[in-house]
């Protein structure tokens, strides 16, 4: 095993097309009324579009004031007055600053919820908005925002909320304790069927394992998963595609349940979650339950007391709540110590493999965390009877959910996968392309964030060489990774750009392009549905 030292092949263009302004662009000069020149650039919109999601983070997400923007964007390539941004800001509705129009907005929603008892928070851009202290820094009262509108519709960007109770006490409300109560119930009886008197029977583990793993129902919560994550990067007709076949198999758990559907099913709602769906998915499932098997059967209280949560409550809350059954769930199974060898290591598989997938930021699982030790205590274990295949799995995946692919440990137990070839590689192929990511990202971490520099470093070569592998494995894999594809050669793009290869850049993402166009293609033959028409998709 050979870990790619830092200065080894695969070496980037040193042309820059981007370090100058696009050629597309437009200039232009003209006298203003003080005889002073003023330059004028247009840049054509798939300008702005290719850079819209970089300056989105900046901007918004990490707050930085628009001189540093332009500052970053002109090393990047963008090349744009403060005005220019400001339109394009206006366009996209990236708005940080309460404008009065709004302020008047919130505060007549608010005055209308508080009417029925309903207090209010609003968010702008996931951060919370205070109103009062906006008030007191202008030296203004509610009064004064009276007439200025007649509307309570908020932009895109404002988002009105019902605040939580104070943390300690959201799983200690009686409806999540009665949810959690039932759930933990009833997957400890899709349990039974694995237990032949007071032995585990392997072979109908196995069994069911295999049967899950290749089923419908398995590629239905996949379709789910994918679903909500191309809905948050706003591919909206794909996420209604998938979203639209994964309710179509998604009953499977009421008409067959299964333990390890319920387990992925729950991972699925929150991995990467879309609150319209989660609500949804509840809601249908609990509707299905009571229709088909009344509304005493287990699975219809169930069903019914998770849509009651997804129903009443924030989106974090919710999945705060799943997580926190997932683990009383995983506590429950690591009591009894035959599951520790066969159920405790399949949905711990499951559980660490779409944190990783979907690069998790929640490491603070202290039940899954026992659930790593006691497979890697078992794994020693000379006993005769047979433990699953995905055991082997559990460590590493379990420190790079910890420690993340910046880590050289990481790294080196990627490079260790990358050399495995047998049954069980092949069929959890995924395990391949998440290990050349692992790699690409673990050398771009070492070059460095200087913008000038970084280019030149290296391990950026390794980097992307190492990412085009990951996507082509991906590609060339079983599925589960239509997201990461695209996600990846996303980030491709923003590579090749850093490397100054506007050759390759446009490839990746023509690339991407095409692979978005033909999944959808192929999802709309799949259901032989009319495929909606948007500038997304």
């Amino acid at each position: 095993m050979v870990i790619p030292q830092q200065g080894q092949g695969y070496a980037g263009s040193d042309e820059n097309g981007f370090q100058k302004s696009p050629s597309s662009a437009s200039q232009s000069t003209e006298q203003d009324q003080d005889g002073k020149k003023q330059s004028r650039r247009h840049l054509p919109s798939e300008v702005w579009e290719r850079y819209k999601e970089e300056i989105h983070e900046l901007y918004i997400e990490q707050n930085k004031p628009l001189s540093e923007l332009i500052e970053i964007m002109q090393q990047k390539g963008l090349k744009a007055t403060a005005r220019m941004y400001k339109a394009k800001f206006a366009q996209w509705g990236f708005v940080k600053n309460n404008r009065k129009k709004d302020v008047a907005t919130m505060l007549r929603l608010q005055n209308q919820r508080g009417a029925v008892g309903k207090p209010t928070t609003f968010r702008r851009h996931g951060r919370s908005v205070n109103i009062e202290n906006y008030m007191k820094r202008k030296g203004v009262s509610s009064d004064d925002f009276e007439a200025l509108v007649a509307s309570t519709d908020l932009p895109n960007y404002l988002r009105a909320l019902t605040p939580p109770p104070g943390a300690p006490q959201h799983i200690a409300l009686p409806s999540h304790l009665h949810a959690q109560d039932i759930l933990v119930t009833c997957f400890k009886d899709l349990t039974l069927s694995w237990q032949d008197s007071s032995k585990l029977s392997s072979a109908s583990f196995e069994n069911d394992f295999n049967i899950y793993f290749d089923g419908e129902l398995c590629e239905a919560t996949r379709d789910f998963s994918r679903a909500c994550w191309f809905f948050s990067r706003h591919h909206n007709s794909l996420g209604a595609l998938l979203s639209q076949r994964a309710f179509s198999s998604l009953h499977l758990i009421i008409k067959t349940p299964s333990a390890l559907g319920l387990f992925d099913l729950l991972i699925a709602s929150v991995i990467s979650p879309d609150y319209g769906l989660a609500k949804e998915l509840w809601k249908y499932l609990a509707g299905y339950a009571r229709a088909t098997l009344g509304p005493t059967n287990t699975l219809s209280r169930l069903f019914a007391a998770l849509d009651e949560v997804f129903q009443n409550n924030s989106l974090e809350m919710g999945v705060d709540f799943i997580f926190n059954c997932m683990e009383s769930i995983i506590g429950m199974l690591l009591e009894t110590s035959d599951f520790t060898q066969t159920i405790v290591p399949s949905i711990s598989f499951f559980l660490l493999g779409d944190l990783i997938l979907f690069n998790s930021k929640r490491t603070d699982l202290p039940s899954l965390k026992k659930a790593v030790a006691s497979v890697a205590a078992a794994l020693p274990s000379r006993e005769t009877h047979h433990k699953p295949d995905v055991m082997r799995f559990i460590e590493p995946a379990a420190y790079l959910w910890q420690h993340g692919p910046s880590d050289e440990y990481s790294a080196q137990l990627a490079h260790a996968s990358l050399q495995l070839s047998d049954a069980v590689s092949d069929r959890y192929d995924w395990t391949y392309w998440v290990s050349w990511r692992v790699i690409a990202h673990f050398h771009r971490s070492r070059c460095g964030t200087d913008v000038a520099t970084v280019k030149d470093h290296p391990r950026h070569a390794l980097a992307r060489y190492a990412l085009e592998k990951a996507i082509d494995a991906a590609e060339a894999g079983r599925g589960f990774s239509e997201s990461q594809i695209f996600e990846n050669m996303q980030t491709l793009e923003v590579w090749h750009r850093e490397a100054g290869d506007a050759t390759q850049e446009l490839a990746v993402r023509r690339r991407r392009e095409k692979g978005l166009r033909d999944y959808a293609e192929f999802l709309q033959r799949s259901q032989r549905v009319e495929l909606p028409k948007t500038s997304r998709s």
